[in-house]
């Protein structure tokens, strides 16, 4: 019977458990008000307190109404001293009961139908930690002449709810952010760069216009050549992995002169500085296709490139040994975008662009501005100014797999009280990263968990972030304050 009970009363709480709340009023189904309703913690107590009032119940003679208050979170319970509400003849037995068996903790009530009746509850308990989230559940059983139960509801009535943590205040003494910067130029203006890829079929090194989109690169690489202000251009040659490693390395080597020529031949101004290098293949530009696509087992190929244990002529060889079947997907997908020349068209300085400036230019084309671009149009501003944080924000939507971008995003949504954007960002970062710890810190300690913001402002402290021997200062400010 005690088995049942226990079930039907966690069947109960879960239902209602929506509905609970820390609510002042309620009625019984058989129409007891229940008036001032309160549960609290009074230091290692738990109170419970209501005004019970009967005005509106009818009693028969030889019936009870018993009402017992539960605290409980619905694994743990514990059971409170019961109310019972006697018809005439009821009454006289109990009262016959209490004199001659025992001394009840229950309290019994006389019910006088058609009068007003008002009846004081107030009990309290040891506080055990299991009570921080509970609610208080009131049973109500009608109980025939020899005390049987003969039916009963059961409805919450107040929580317990344990407090939210409150955020600390620090508007008067602000956590300080680390943001990743570049060294300001000399100068206040920004560079341009337009990249342009001519792709080479197997083994060859001369270009044709006619090959894959070596077209269209080539008319855009005309037209950007002709915008003039051009400071310089970077030629960087690829082969693809497969083939000899030394014949890749000479093989890139004239795929990059080739493209040398041609621009050379273009008649373009003598104080344009060309620079020409290669390497035997683009190991970074693969891992990104890998990372893109995720084909089976692409992160145990990215570790193989990443490896170096192994020799870079014997990489090709070792993907192709252990993983066949996508070595075969990459050979014929990918390998032919991977033999070709990069061209970086680097136009001189523009003086003094706005955040509009840069916003259209990372509309209309993303690839004139780099990271630092944005950030060095940002440093004008000043830290903590609109524009400030609307280039921010505006370098983690171009460039969201950057760790500086996230970390300076992360620090501008704390400056704004955007803690749960701040978290996104940071998300994945590793706490090794002096500037993430730090972030990951003010917002720990934000959200007042401050043994793990110590430890992390610690760790960026070691790792050489100043503004992190500020903060672990603060931070013990505040919580000897809280002590």
């Amino acid at each position: 019977m005690k088995q049942i009970y226990k079930y039907l009363l966690a069947l109960s709480v879960a239902a209602l458990t929506a509905a609970s709340s820390s609510a002042q009023q309620a009625t019984t189904p058989s129409g007891v008000e229940l008036q001032n309703i309160e549960m609290r913690q009074s230091g290692d107590r738990l109170v419970v307190d209501m005004i019970m009032d009967m005005s509106q119940l009818r009693v028969r003679s030889n019936r009870s109404l018993r009402l017992t208050p539960i605290v409980t979170n619905g694994n743990e319970m514990v059971q409170l001293p019961a109310v019972i509400i006697d018809g005439r003849r009821r009454h006289i037995v109990h009262e016959r009961q209490k004199s001659n068996l025992y001394e009840s903790i229950d309290t019994y009530i006389r019910r006088y139908n058609r009068k007003e009746q008002i009846e004081q509850y107030e009990v309290n308990l040891p506080f055990e930690s299991w009570m921080a989230n509970s609610e208080l559940v009131l049973q109500e059983e009608w109980c025939s002449c020899h005390d049987m139960p003969l039916s009963g509801d059961m409805m919450a009535i107040a929580a317990l709810e344990k407090p939210a943590p409150t955020r600390p205040d620090l508007t008067q003494q602000k956590p300080q952010a680390t943001y990743i910067m570049p060294e300001p130029k000399s100068s206040e203006a920004t560079s341009q760069l337009q990249e342009f890829d001519i792709f080479f079929p197997l083994n060859k090194s001369q270009i044709s216009d006619t090959f894959m989109d070596n077209s269209a690169q080539i008319k855009n690489l005309h037209a950007a050549l002709a915008e003039g202000d051009i400071k310089a251009i970077h030629i960087m040659g690829y082969a693809s992995p497969d083939g000899p490693y030394n014949f890749n390395r000479s093989l890139a080597a004239k795929r990059a002169d080739a493209v040398q020529k041609y621009l050379t031949s273009a008649n373009l101004p003598s104080d344009i500085n060309i620079v020409t290098n290669s390497d035997a293949t683009d190991w970074n530009e693969l891992k990104k296709m890998l990372s893109d696509n995720k084909i089976t087992n692409w992160q145990q190929i990215v570790s193989v490139i990443d490896d170096s244990s192994i020799p870079a002529a014997e990489k090709n060889n070792a993907i192709r040994t252990r993983f066949p079947e996508q070595y075969a997907l990459m050979l014929k997908n990918w390998y032919p975008q991977l033999r070709v020349t990069d061209i970086k068209v680097e136009h001189k300085p523009q003086q003094q662009l706005t955040v509009a400036d840069a916003k259209r230019i990372v509309k209309e084309n993303p690839q004139q501005l780099t990271l630092d671009d944005i950030y060095l149009i940002a440093i004008r501003y000043g830290k903590g100014s609109k524009e400030w944080d609307e280039l921010i924000l505006l370098a983690v939507e171009s460039y969201p797999q950057s760790v500086e971008a996230r970390i300076n995003a992360a620090n501008v949504a704390m400056a704004n009280g955007n803690y749960s954007q701040a978290a996104t960002y940071l998300q994945g970062l590793s706490d090794n990263i002096p500037e993430a710890a730090n972030s990951k810190g003010i917002l720990a300690m934000a959200e007042g968990r401050y043994d793990q913001a110590m430890a992390l402002f610690q760790k960026a402290q070691s790792g050489g972030v100043s503004e992190a021997t500020y903060n672990i200062s603060l931070l013990k400010q505040l919580m000897n304050s809280q002590q």
